[in-house]
């Protein structure tokens, strides 16, 4: 569906912008280490979105608990030589959405997702910045294989932003979330020229805290605008 090829991408930007990457990247990762040093157990840490590894506490994380699972859709090689080397990561190639082998098809209705929920081993879940990620690419994958339209991509946007938020919200564990909130662009003089919602318009909640990702300095898109992206973190995720 073009998950590699997202991928690939996203690392690439990253070695070219990973100065301008570094303060988010930390912010991360402290929020992270502060919901598990909340945690009243430390049997095992679930990381949703952990990727290519640059906003992952992983050495503090396996000093902290028994075991750390890395869920994703697929996984590159910095992951897989952490495994390698260390039995008590393991890496699960899972769709969180629980929805992809239907979109695939170009079938729209969702599947909640369930995996884990019943695992009593879970102490802490952490969803790592795949919020505004999870429509990218099937919405890619349906306009253009299936003709889907731009009114139908913004229903689905929603709908997996929504059906993640409620999945996190069924854990019993307490949860960490990081999530892009909104999308901002600046001019060369740093004024914000436009801003919209990274996520379809569906609120988070209020609580957590919030920080700007340099995502796009000038000069990765154009040599006159910039794009950043307000992330909003929550190290124990409100639960309704």
């Amino acid at each position: 569906m073009g998950y590699l090829q997202e991928c690939v991408g996203i690392e690439s930007r990253y070695r070219r912008n990973r100065t301008a990457w570094a303060s988010h990247l930390e912010e991360s990762r402290q929020l992270m280490l502060e919901a598990a040093g909340q945690c009243d157990t430390r049997d095992t840490v679930l990381i949703f979105g952990a990727g290519l590894l640059h906003d992952i506490p992983l050495a503090d994380l396996l000093g902290m608990f028994r075991r750390v699972i890395l869920a994703d859709i697929l996984f590159m090689a910095p992951a897989r030589r952490a495994a390698e080397r260390e039995q008590r990561l393991e890496l699960v190639t899972l769709d969180v959405t629980a929805s992809l082998t239907s979109l695939a098809e170009g079938k729209t209705e969702l599947t909640q997702p369930t995996a884990y929920l019943d695992d009593p081993s879970i102490s802490l879940v952490i969803s790592a910045s795949i919020l505004s990620q999870l429509f990218v690419v099937p919405n890619a994958y349906l306009e253009k294989h299936f003709g889907q339209g731009d009114a139908e991509s913004e229903v689905l946007g929603q709908a997996l932003v929504r059906a993640h938020l409620a999945y996190l919200g069924a854990f019993e564990c307490p949860v960490a979330l990081i999530a892009d909130e909104t999308h901002i662009i600046r001019d060369r003089s740093g004024a914000e020229t436009a801003t919209a919602s990274a996520l379809h318009d569906v609120p988070l909640p209020l609580g957590g805290r919030s920080w700007d990702w340099d995502i796009c300095p000038l000069g990765e898109i154009d040599r006159d605008h910039a794009v950043m992206h307000r992330v909003r973190g929550y190290q124990d995720f409100p639960k309704t």
